[in-house]
């Protein structure tokens, strides 16, 4: 193993029930665990021995577990210890990174709602975050985006940025993978009534756009008896309205709210889906289109976002303001057609272009740059 010039990883942000910029940390480190250097991890003091055991690697500095003291801690102590230790290089993998810390700092900015769609979030973390990326921008001696649409928009809002660094985040292909005729696009009810089950994946909050989603269900649902909606994920910000449109609903009876699932649950609902719908109105990679890609499943998603850009025209393109436009996509998607079959034959070819190990050698690269693996 070899230490060189050291590297902080810092994953105190990751909650409990992982999403995407907590699934990306996740895989990161679990792939660096895996390489031969070393490095350390600033981590929630109720998750040390998690994130021990994942990537063999020890938690330098233990983060208080509460938010508000985690964040007072991070920007008044965290650098000052960082600066006692000569830590080495400093990753932030969601936007924030120590103000006064005196080494290599990289941040991972994921997208630009905070700035562009404040309305989209609470407004504490819109303060906190806008902040934090504008401190980045400044000041941050490499940015890492997940999508060359962030770095367009970001690009957009503070002019070209010379030290932003696009890597793609990776699928998992062991686990995420079609299963052939084991996954029929039926899921068998309790009542042995064959359904199709239409699958969103995402935490319930205003841009998943699930107004919408749901009034192009109903659309469908007029003419499709063996229709169903099944939102997956927990519920986050603003729900509520979300929630009353599903109650409201003429066809609620056929719109379950899951909830968070484990990944195997995941895998097995995604796995017999006769569509992924997911109309967000704007993400910065966007996992649940590439876990449904790899996995040879139908999508819907928006046009003009991110997901057109991961998908690359294997996804039937929505315009996610319309639900007449989403519902014409679903129908298409779930109607087992050679254009159909085609685009889940291309979505699965195209998922192989997304990997961890590939997204792990470009952070490897990145932090050579600034001698991280290079002997003292």
């Amino acid at each position: 193993m070899t230490r060189g010039h050291g590297l902080v990883i810092d994953v105190s942000s990751v909650p409990p029930k992982p999403a995407g910029a907590g699934r990306y940390a996740i895989e990161l480190v679990s792939n660096l665990g895996q390489s031969a250097f070393r490095f350390d991890l600033v981590a929630k003091v109720r998750d040390v021995r998690f994130w021990e055991e994942l990537s063999s690697e020890k938690v330098l500095l233990a983060a208080p577990d509460l938010r508000p003291a985690r964040i007072l801690w991070e920007q008044v102590m965290l650098a000052r210890k960082l600066n006692l230790l000569d830590a080495g290089i400093y990753h932030g993998i969601h936007y924030t990174i120590p103000r006064d810390y005196k080494g290599p700092r990289i941040s991972t900015i994921h997208d630009m709602t905070m700035i562009e769609h404040p309305e989209w979030h609470e407004r504490v973390k819109v303060k906190y975050f806008s902040n934090a990326i504008r401190y980045a921008v400044d000041n941050a001696d490499a940015i890492i985006v997940p999508s060359n649409f962030t770095k367009d928009r970001l690009e957009a809002y503070f002019g070209r940025l010379d030290k932003v660094h696009v890597i793609y985040h990776g699928v998992d292909h062991q686990r995420f993978r079609p299963i052939g005729d084991m996954a029929e696009d039926k899921w068998v009810g309790e009542s042995s009534e064959s359904i199709k089950v239409v699958l969103h994946i995402g935490t319930i909050e205003p841009r998943k756009n699930l107004e919408n989603l749901v009034k192009a269900f109903e659309i469908v649902a007029e003419n499709y008896p063996e229709i169903r909606l099944w939102l997956v994920g927990q519920e986050g910000w603003k729900s509520e309205s979300v929630f009353k449109s599903i109650v409201s609903s003429k066809y609620s009876e056929r719109i379950r709210l899951v909830g968070y699932l484990p990944e195997p649950e995941l895998l097995n609902l995604l796995s017999h889906a006769a569509c992924v719908a997911y109309p967000s109105l704007a993400e910065g990679f966007g996992f649940p289109v590439l876990e449904a890609m790899a996995s040879g499943v139908p999508i819907v998603t928006s046009s003009g976002s991110v997901m057109e850009e991961v998908t690359n025209g294997s996804a039937w393109l929505c315009d996610p303001l319309d639900p007449h436009s989403i519902s014409e996509k679903i129908v298409k998607a779930i109607s087992g057609s050679e254009d159909s079959k085609s685009k889940v034959a291309k979505g699965i070819a195209r998922s192989e272009k997304f990997n961890w190990a590939e997204s792990t050698r470009r952070h490897l690269e990145i932090y050579s740059a600034f001698g991280f693996g290079l002997e003292s």
